[in-house]
């Protein structure tokens, strides 16, 4: 099955060597909490080195028990330095307007960490920065993602507040954690000045539109056409050598995998995605020994069975999630992959 080859998430070596550093500044000594977590500090040495998911999970519960601090990633954020964006850094500060920060930002976050995505979408007078969470991976964010949300919602509001000549503030900020108790949504209040939003439908920062058109005072076009080529130079990288992930018939599971949201992306849109032609990307896909239509029906099947063990949610909402056009045809396609009826094989799961 496709999901058993499911590739670990990783994070960039930048964000981890702050978060050590700013454990040590709070009295954790960075070695210790590096070895406890399988954390190699040479490797954090190497420019553009990626560190994997688990450890990076077991850092974060490691730095909570250490400070006794439930809201560190809210804290560490704050007092991040310039390098813990890596070359996203480098980018926003290049930008010539918050318009093309957030553009670079939905572009290059993965490079902060790929099991993330940031989506941003204009909706009457406002825009909505939305953060998921890639499930064709074996991803931590999936388990325990409160930090990681933090953290890019602390990064974009900093950003905001110092980027331009006017500090700007977001409008809404909504969180799918629970809601904290009364001192610690205090802190929240405190570090948006933004009126909060907790158990939520989904994670998300909302900002005025007018927001978009605001100058950013460090741009510098020449820079961010440098820093872009490094960004790209970056991703290209994460796709071809991350633990069996550069063949094209893995990129084009995990893509379908994240547009798989009740529609079905054409061929033609996971091209361009690749940047390949579709004549090319077939012909890869037949090299790999496989083809589009198998690749969509492993992806939608292994979605199908995991969506299914949420008791929460229907068949009839997972086959429209999987883009089939009727309950029927999901009820036969799952058939044919389990040899049961989505109803059944429920019930045979539970017990």
């Amino acid at each position: 099955m496709w999901e058993r080859h499911l590739r670990e998430t990783t994070v960039a070596a930048t964000v981890v060597s702050d978060m050590l550093q700013y454990l040590e500044q709070h009295g954790v000594p960075a070695a210790l909490a590096a070895r406890e977590c399988g954390v190699s500090l040479n490797a954090l040495a190497v420019p553009d080195d990626r560190v994997p998911g688990g450890q990076v999970e077991r850092l974060w519960s490691l730095a909570i028990q250490r400070t006794g601090d439930p809201l560190i990633g809210l804290h560490m954020t704050e007092a991040y330095g310039p390098g813990a964006l890596d070359i996203l850094g480098y980018v926003i500060l290049s930008c010539k307007t918050i318009g093309e920060v957030l553009d670079r930002l939905s572009r290059y976050a993965r490079i902060l960490n790929d099991g993330m995505r940031i989506t941003i979408e204009r909706e009457g007078r406002v825009v909505n920065c939305r953060c998921t969470f890639v499930e064709s991976m074996d991803n931590y964010l999936l388990r325990s993602p409160e930090q990681a949300v933090d953290t890019i919602w602390v990064g974009l509001a900093r950003e905001l507040r110092r980027l331009t000549a006017t500090p700007l503030l977001a409008k809404e900020v909504w969180f799918k954690r629970k809601a904290p108790g009364a001192a610690e949504k205090k802190e929240y209040h405190r570090v948006f000045g933004a009126r909060l939003r907790f158990a939520a439908e989904e994670d998300r920062f909302v900002m005025p539109i007018a927001h978009l058109d605001a100058r950013v005072l460090s741009a510098n076009p020449a820079l961010l056409r440098t820093f872009e080529q490094h960004a790209d130079a970056v991703l290209s990288e994460m796709e071809t050598h991350t633990n069996g992930g550069g063949s094209k018939s893995h990129q084009v599971a995990r893509v379908l995998a994240e547009r798989l949201k009740g529609a079905v992306p054409p061929l033609s849109e996971i091209a361009r995605e690749l940047a390949m032609s579709d004549r090319n990307l077939q012909r890869a896909l037949r090299n790999d020994g496989t083809s589009f239509q198998r690749l969509l029906d492993d992806v939608r099947r292994d979605l199908a069975i995991r969506h299914l063990a949420n008791p929460s949610t229907s068949a009839g909402q997972v086959g429209f999630l999987l883009g089939f056009s009727e309950p029927s045809a999901f009820h036969r396609a799952f058939r044919r992959w389990t040899g049961k009826a989505p109803g059944e094989f429920r019930e045979a799961r539970s017990h």
